[in-house]
């Protein structure tokens, strides 16, 4: 290509965007380079041009500020759970400890109680008088079962 610019340049470029040519035109194109690269690019420059400048439209900005202002109110709405959620967590773990604790506190009792359950256990317990759980043992089962349900339940309730 030259330096200079050809004087048929705007011709071929016009000829090309509306798909007439003359012959004069047509004949100038072939032994011009510059002109014969101006209209292979001409018809693609023209498809391209009349492409719609998005894809997908924006949508409105009062669309954007709902949006926006949803976004914040999760965001708060996640800040202020995060303590409970810790809270809730604690709470499992309290309770667990403490269910491990009466478990190991107790475990001969249960072994016991539970290896009365079978039916030499129930003949050889209603010949000696039996074996049973202490109250207090029964009460911390009661006391520690209703704690673990309180706290299940708020996990249930508490996703919805």
């Amino acid at each position: 290509m030259t330096d200079q610019k050809c004087i048929f340049e705007n011709d071929v470029r016009r000829a090309a965007r509306q798909g007439r040519w003359s012959d004069e035109l047509r004949l100038h194109r072939q032994g011009c380079e510059e002109c014969a690269a101006t209209a292979a690019v001409g018809p693609w420059l023209t498809e391209f041009a009349a492409l719609p400048d998005r894809q997908h439209i924006l949508p409105a900005a009062s669309i954007i500020w709902i949006k926006a202002q949803i976004l914040q109110s999760q965001r708060s709405a996640e800040r202020v759970a995060r303590p409970l959620g810790m809270l809730q967590s604690a709470a499992y773990l309290i309770v667990a400890g403490c269910w491990a604790a009466l478990l190991n506190w107790k475990w001969s009792a249960l072994q016991q109680w539970i290896n009365g359950l079978t039916p030499g256990g129930f003949v050889s317990a209603a010949a000696t008088g039996g074996t049973s759980l202490s109250l207090s043992l029964m009460l911390m089962v009661l006391v520690l079962a209703s704690l673990t349900v309180m706290v299940a339940m708020h996990t249930i309730l508490a996703e919805e």
